[in-house]
C-alpha cells in the first residue's frame, strides 16, 4: 500500500455562524460516517487546517466577522487541495461568479437537499483526492530529479578522482548522504575469488580489513551467485535467510543489496542498511542503487581513459547542466501547465454551468456577457498552445525558414497596430523613435513579427497602468558588422539584472509559482531567443533607472549574416 493509502479519510469543515445550519449539515454527514469539523467564524480556519486533516470545507458567504470569499482565499493559500464548497441564503449571479473565479468548487443557496448536500460531498472528496494525487506526483518528479543530481554527482567525481581508491570513498559519500542510510559499502570481487570491501561507511576498521565472502554465503554472497539484486523490507519474514544470524547489524530489518556487473561479469556488491528514517527500502531506492552500481562498473572500466578525456568530460559536463536544467524547466512546465490551461477551462466550465443553470433567469446582455467571457478563454487557450507548438517547431527545426531582408519599422508598425486596443485599454503611452537610415534586417518577417510580438505582449502585460512603452530602433557598428539596434521599454514590473543569465531560457519565469503565480509557461522570451539566435543576432536585458524592464536587440543585416555565418 502507497502512503496515501495509508492516510486517514479528510474530515470535512463546516463553517457558519448560524448553528442550525452547522448541525443540520452535521447530522446528515455523519448519518454517512464522515468525520465534521464545525466553526462559528471563519477568522481561525487556518488553525483549523494546521491541527486537522480537511479535505472538504462548506463556508457560508455571509459571515459576521469575515466574509466569505476571504475565508476561501485563505483556504486556498493555505492548502490548494481542499475544495470549498460556498453556501448563501440568496441566489446572488455576483457571487456565484465570484466564488467560482477564487477556485471555489461549487455555490449551494439555502435550503439544500439531503441528496444536494451528499452530492456536493462526494464530488469535493472526489476532486480533493484527485488534487493531492497531483500533489504527490509533483513531489515524485522533484524525488527523481534529486536522484539525477546524485548521479550527475557521481559522474562529476568518477572524472576527477585521482585514483580508484578515491574515487569509490567518494561514491560511499554520496550514497550515505542521498540515501540518508548509517552503513554502506563497496565490495569488490578480488584474485581469491571473494568478495572484500573497498570502501564502507559506517562500518569499523576491523570489519572493513577481515570481511571475506564467497559466493553463495550471506546477501552480498547471494548477490554474487544470482548476479540479481536483494531488496528486503523485513529480514524476519525472507525465508532465503532466516536460517543465517546478523546479530544487531541491521537494526531496521530492512536491506538492499545490488551487485556491479562490468562487460557481463559481476565484479562487486553495493550494500546499504540501517535508513536512519527507520523506514524500509523501496523499488526507487532499488533503482537509484542500480543506477549507481552502473556508474561505478562505468568508472572501473574506464578510469584509465579519465585523464585522456578530460577535455570531452567536460563538454558532456556541460551538456548535462543543460539536459538537468531542462529537466527541472520541464517539470515547472508541467507544474504551470496544470494551472494555465486549467484555469481558463474552469472559467468556461463555470460560465457555461452557470448559464445553463439559470438559462431562464439570465438576461440576454448577461448570456451574451457569458459568451463573451467564454470566447476569451478560448481565445487564452489557443494563444497559449499555439505559442508552444511554434516555439516546439521552431527549437527543433521543423519549420521553414523564408528568408530575405526586410525593413523593422514595418514590423514594428504591424505589432502595435495588433495590441492597440489593448494599450488604449491600459491607458498605455507610446513613444516611437525610428532612425530614417535604418538598414534591412536579414531573417524569416513572420517569425520575427512573432518573436517581436511577444516583447510587445510583454510590454503590455507587465506595464503599469497609464505607463510608457517606448521603442526605439537605431543603426549600430558591431566588430565591424552593421546591425540594427532595437529597444523595447515598459515602465511596469523591473526584471532584476540577475535574472539576464536564465530569463531567455525556455519555460522559465520570475517568481514561484506557489507564492506569486506568474503569468503564461515561460515561452514568450524562449521564443524571441530561438529567433533571434537563427537570425545570428543577439538578445539582452539593459540595466534600467529607476522602474521598468528594458529589453535590447541586436540584430544583423544580409551582409553580417552572412559573415557571421561562415565564422567559426
Amino acid at each position: 500500500m502507497t502512503d496515501q493509502q495509508h492516510q486517514p479519510e479528510p474530515a470535512i469543515l463546516l463553517i457558519d455562524d448560524v448553528p442550525l445550519i452547522l448541525d443540520l449539515l452535521q447530522d446528515v454527514l455523519e448519518s454517512q460516517n464522515y468525520r465534521v469539523l464545525r466553526s462559528e467564524t471563519g477568522r481561525h480556519v487556518t488553525e483549523i487546517l494546521d491541527r486537522e486533516q480537511v479535505g472538504l470545507v462548506f463556508c457560508d458567504v455571509s459571515l459576521p466577522d469575515i466574509h466569505g470569499v476571504e475565508v476561501l482565499r485563505m483556504i486556498k493559500q493555505h492548502t490548494p487541495e481542499i475544495q470549498v464548497i460556498m453556501i448563501s441564503g440568496q441566489q446572488d449571479f455576483d457571487i456565484a461568479r465570484q466564488v467560482l473565479k477564487e477556485r471555489a468548487l461549487d455555490y449551494l443557496v439555502k435550503p439544500f437537499s439531503r441528496e444536494e448536500v451528499l452530492e456536493a460531498v462526494s464530488q469535493g472528496l472526489r476532486s480533493y483526492r484527485q488534487a493531492v494525487h497531483q500533489s504527490h506526483a509533483r513531489l515524485e518528479a522533484q524525488r527523481r530529479m534529486a536522484d539525477l543530481v546524485l548521479l550527475k554527482k557521481i559522474g562529476e567525481t568518477a572524472s576527477s578522482g585521482s585514483d580508484l581508491q578515491e574515487l569509490f570513498d567518494l561514491i560511499l559519500d554520496s550514497i550515505v548522504d542521498s540515501a540518508d542510510v548509517e552503513v554502506a559499502s563497496l565490495m569488490l570481487v578480488e584474485d581469491d575469488g571473494l568478495l572484500h570491501i573497498a570502501a564502507a561507511s559506517g562500518l569499523s576498521d576491523e570489519i572493513i580489513s577481515k570481511v571475506r565472502v564467497a559466493s553463495g554465503e550471506g546477501i552480498s554472497g547471494h548477490v554474487l551467485a544470482t548476479r540479481e539484486p536483494v531488496l528486503i523490507s523485513n529480514l524476519d519474514h525472507d525465508i532465503r535467510f532466516k536460517t543465517q544470524s546478523f546479530g544487531k547489524r541491521y537494526k531496521d530489518q530492512s536491506l538492499l543489496s545490488v551487485p556491479i556487473i562490468v562487460r557481463d561479469e559481476i565484479v562487486g556488491v553495493i550494500n546499504v542498511n540501517n535508513k536512519r528514517s527507520g523506514a524500509s527500502f523501496d523499488f526507487e531506492d532499488q533503482n537509484l542503487l542500480l543506477a549507481i552500481a552502473n556508474q561505478v562498473a562505468l568508472a572501473m572500466e574506464n578510469f584509465e581513459l579519465v585523464n585522456s578525456l578530460r577535455t570531452q568530460a567536460a563538454t558532456l559536463e556541460r551538456i548535462n547542466d543543460d539536459l538537468v536544467r531542462m529537466n527541472r524547466a520541464r517539470t515547472r512546465l508541467v507544474c504551470n501547465l496544470s494551472h494555465e490551461l486549467k484555469t481558463p477551462l474552469t472559467s468556461i466550465l463555470g460560465y457555461v454551468d452557470l448559464s445553463l443553470t439559470f438559462y431562464e433567469k439570465l438576461s440576454d446582455d448577461e448570456f451574451k456577457d457569458h459568451l463573451r467571457l467564454v470566447r476569451e478563454e478560448g481565445e487564452r487557450l489557443d494563444k497559449l498552445i499555439t505559442g508552444m507548438l511554434r516555439l516546439f517547431a521552431i527549437e527543433s527545426e521543423r519549420e521553414i525558414w523564408r528568408w530575405k531582408s526586410f525593413a523593422v519599422p514595418w514590423s514594428i508598425a504591424d505589432s502595435f497596430q495588433y495590441y492597440s486596443k489593448n494599450m488604449r485599454e491600459r491607458q498605455l503611452v507610446t513613444e516611437i523613435d525610428i532612425q530614417d537610415d535604418l538598414p534591412e534586417v536579414y531573417g524569416d518577417p513572420e517569425k520575427f513579427g512573432m518573436a517581436l510580438n511577444s516583447l510587445v505582449d510583454n510590454a503590455v502585460k507587465f506595464n503599469r497602468e497609464g505607463g510608457l512603452v517606448r521603442v526605439k530602433a537605431e543603426p549600430r557598428i558591431f566588430d565591424g558588422l552593421e546591425y540594427v539596434y532595437l529597444q523595447i521599454y515598459n515602465q511596469g514590473q523591473t526584471v532584476p539584472l540577475e535574472a539576464r543569465t536564465t530569463i531567455f531560457n525556455s519555460y522559465t519565469q520570475l517568481g514561484d509559482i506557489d507564492t506569486e503565480k506568474p503569468h503564461g509557461v515561460g515561452i514568450g522570451l524562449a521564443l524571441v531567443k530561438v529567433v533571434v539566435d537563427r537570425m545570428k543576432g543577439d538578445i539582452f536585458l539593459e540595466k534600467v533607472e529607476g522602474e521598468g524592464t528594458c529589453f535590447g536587440m541586436l540584430l544583423p543585416t544580409e551582409a553580417a549574416y552572412n559573415q557571421l555565418k561562415v565564422e567559426p
